[in-house]
């Protein structure tokens, strides 16, 4: 076995591609001879494969950060072309939406004209003859409303002037009721003045016939 001595760098690349399927750079091949002095391998050594298989991960370590500032610039640039179509779309959108909007108020505007037109039309073909007729009903109707409401008032009035007489009458009704009620009491107090009067005369007259009678009495046993 030989010692000491490197590979040539044929040898190198092809024991490099070998062990990764990857074809190494100078950089590798620089490192790898440079560990392979360091451990002092010989030519038949295993650490070579080894060796071979670190150097690529290795140069997988140092690729990763390339590949995920390129992954990142594209997912930016994916995002921002997303951005810039939904942007587009919106646009679009808005633009279309205007643009019915504009449709819808042009036509509101010629249906209004329409509707102005068509009424301007029914007032011309009104005739004098209709005014009048419409005139004369308004007229009517005006009256009729009047007179109802003359009625009315007329109907209300009559109610209150009943009610004021219903009012009157049971006013007098009251005041003959309470002068017979007075009445009544005034000739109960005088029957019974009355009634104590004839007894004081009946008592009086019956004193004087006793009177009269003792009288006679004594004069006639006096006359004996």
């Amino acid at each position: 076995m030989r010692n000491g001595r490197a590979k040539s760098p044929d040898v190198l690349a092809r024991l490099f591609f070998d062990a990764t399927g990857e074809v190494p750079d100078d950089a590798s091949l620089l490192r790898i001879r440079r560990v392979s002095s360091t451990l002092k391998l010989r030519d038949n050594d295993a650490l070579w494969s080894v060796i071979a298989v670190l150097e690529y991960y290795a140069r997988l370590y140092e690729a990763i950060p390339e590949r995920i500032r390129r992954a990142g610039d594209g997912s930016f640039d994916a995002v921002r072309r997303e951005a810039e179509a939904a942007n587009d779309a919106l646009m679009r959108q808005h633009r279309d939406a205007l643009a019915r909007c504009k449709a819808t108020i042009q036509l509101a505007e010629d249906m209004t004209r329409e509707h102005e037109a068509r009424y301007q039309a029914a007032l011309a073909k009104l005739s004098e003859a209709s005014i009048t007729v419409l005139a004369d009903r308004m007229a009517n109707r005006v009256a009729g409303i009047a007179c109802n409401r003359f009625i009315g008032a007329a109907a209300v009035a009559a109610r209150d002037q009943r009610t004021r007489m219903d009012g009157a009458v049971g006013l007098f009704e009251r005041a003959i009721a309470e002068a017979a009620t007075r009445a009544q009491a005034s000739i109960e107090v005088t029957e019974g003045r009355l009634t104590r009067t004839l007894r004081r005369l009946l008592i009086v007259a019956a004193c004087l016939l006793v009177t009269l009678v003792a009288a006679a009495f004594w004069v006639g046993e006096h006359a004996r």
